[in-house]
C-alpha cells in the first residue's frame, strides 16, 4: 500500500509546538480519509494574541478536518479557558525550572563595576 504524503496528527501536534512552544491535541472529524497540510508559520505566534485568536487565525486550515482541538499548560493539564499566549508559554517555563521571579542572579554573574575596578561613581 502507498504511503500518503500528508502529515500525521501526532507529526502536526510536532510542528505546532516545535514553532509555538505549547503542546495541543486534535480529536479527528470522521476518518482520516483527509491529509493534513503541514504548520506553515514561519515564525511563532505573537505573545499579546489569546489562544482563541491562534486557533481562529492559524488553525484555519484544519477546521474541516478536526472535531476540536485541546491546547495544554507546561503541566500537561488542558487550558481551562482563554489566555495570552505569552501567559500559556510561561507555564512550560514554570513546569520546567520552578519559578518566573528573577530574584536573585546566578553565581556566575559580576556586577561590571566589580569587573572593572570602578567604583559607582559618575561625573556629570
Amino acid at each position: 500500500m502507498a504511503r500518503r504524503s500528508g502529515l500525521t496528527i501526532t507529526q502536526l501536534q510536532e510542528q505546532i509546538f516545535a514553532r509555538e512552544g505549547f503542546r495541543v491535541s486534535f480529536e479527528r472529524l470522521g476518518a482520516a480519509k483527509e491529509e493534513l497540510p503541514p504548520y506553515d508559520f514561519p515564525v511563532m505566534a505573537p505573545q499579546g494574541w489569546k489562544v482563541s485568536d491562534w486557533q481562529r487565525i492559524r488553525l484555519g486550515a484544519y477546521v474541516l478536518l478536526f472535531r476540536s482541538v485541546s491546547v495544554y499548560r507546561g503541566d500537561d493539564q488542558p487550558l481551562p479557558r482563554d489566555m495570552k499566549l505569552g501567559n500559556l508559554r510561561d507555564t512550560y517555563y514554570a513546569a520546567k525550572y520552578g519559578s518566573l521571579t528573577a530574584d536573585e542572579p546566578p553565581d556566575n554573574v559580576v556586577s561590571i563595576q566589580t569587573a572593572t575596578g570602578k567604583r559607582g561613581t559618575r561625573k556629570h
